[in-house]
């Protein structure tokens, strides 16, 4: 299974031609990250407030095509790997699909590694079992490189 979300391109993404700045992209992707979190009931924010963290050790991107200030997003994120302590994760932004069309070209895939990680030590801890339980179904044999 996939988890899918949209996501608007604001000003603040942008640099003055009104294209996103590349670094924005890993803003966005970490957006989507947390709403995937908080989708399966595990809210990014509640893990922190409990000492716990999933920070980025790796992220592999591949820049397809350009976005541009309010273009409307479809986000997916899909997991690779369901490790002990880390999770593998693979994005997929492309332009909005409008009702009836086709599917828009991929404008960005990239994968990346999180670790389930003690806080403020980042000592990588076994994933618990409920949290575990959550992720299984978005467990994909997709591309492991972008």
């Amino acid at each position: 299974m996939n988890f899918t979300t949209q996501k608007l391109v604001r000003f603040h993404h942008c640099d003055p031609a009104g294209i996103v700045f590349y670094p924005q992209f890993y803003v966005l992707l970490h957006e989507v990250q947390e709403d995937f979190l908080a989708h399966i009931g595990h809210p990014e924010h509640e893990m922190i407030a409990s000492g716990y963290g999933v920070p980025i050790v790796d992220m592999k991107t591949e820049f397809l095509g350009m976005c541009r200030n309010g273009n409307l997003l479809d986000i997916t994120l899909s997991l690779t790997k369901i490790g002990g302590a880390s999770l593998g994760i693979y994005y997929e932004i492309r332009a909005s699909v409008q009702a009836g069309k086709a599917p828009a070209a991929i404008k960005l895939r990239a994968t990346g590694v999180v670790v389930y990680s003690e806080i403020p030590h980042g000592k990588p801890v076994r994933i618990p079992d409920d949290l575990r339980y959550a992720l299984q179904p978005y467990l994909q044999n997709l591309p492991e490189t972008p």
